[in-house]
């Protein structure tokens, strides 16, 4: 669990780990790698959402369905900038040659292991380990923020963002 002094810096943007920020180079040297290597299982295909540029975090859409069109399920995850924490929600994203568009995990939608359908789920979730994330449990994910704790700015998710997922994935303008 995640204690508040971490979730007061969380909430004001301020890492919590050891080489992790907002410089770019946590997006370089954390992300990037991970998202190369879901690229390598078979048919693996990552569609980049979010890369830290107006969030604390950057987020991707996976599936292995690589030159399908439409609607396709997947594995949206959610990797933190400022601390070794991720997130995995399933959904789907409608994906053609033309438009592209894609859909929000919630703090009730993040998945446990035990949640995932298939071999290729399950080692997207193992590359993000071996990236050195942790997941974040639905349990934490929906834990109430304390009551002097807020997101920095705002959340593409559902309001109210009063829960710790909202301070790990938040946005700005």
């Amino acid at each position: 669990m995640i204690q508040k002094p971490d979730l007061l810096k969380l909430s004001q943007w301020q890492p919590i780990a050891e080489d992790f920020g907002l410089d770019g180079e946590t997006y370089t040297l954390k992300a990037l790698p991970i998202y190369r290597t879901i690229e390598k299982l078979d048919r693996g295909e990552v569609r980049i959402m979010a890369n830290g540029g107006l969030s604390n975090y950057a987020s991707a859409f996976v599936h292995n369905r690589r030159n399908d069109s439409g609607n396709i399920q997947g594995l949206y995850i959610y990797l933190s900038l400022l601390a070794p924490i991720a997130a995995v929600g399933r959904d789907t994203a409608y994906i053609t040659g033309k438009a592209q568009g894609y859909c929000m995990i919630e703090p009730t939608s993040v998945l446990t292991y035990s949640d995932l359908d298939s071999p290729f789920e399950q080692s997207v979730w193992r590359v993000i380990e071996d990236g050195g994330f942790r997941f974040l449990s639905p349990s934490e994910a929906n834990t109430l923020l304390p009551a002097d704790v807020a997101p920095y700015e705002y959340c593409l998710n559902k309001e109210p963002w009063d829960r710790v997922f909202h301070v790990l994935f938040s946005d700005t303008d």
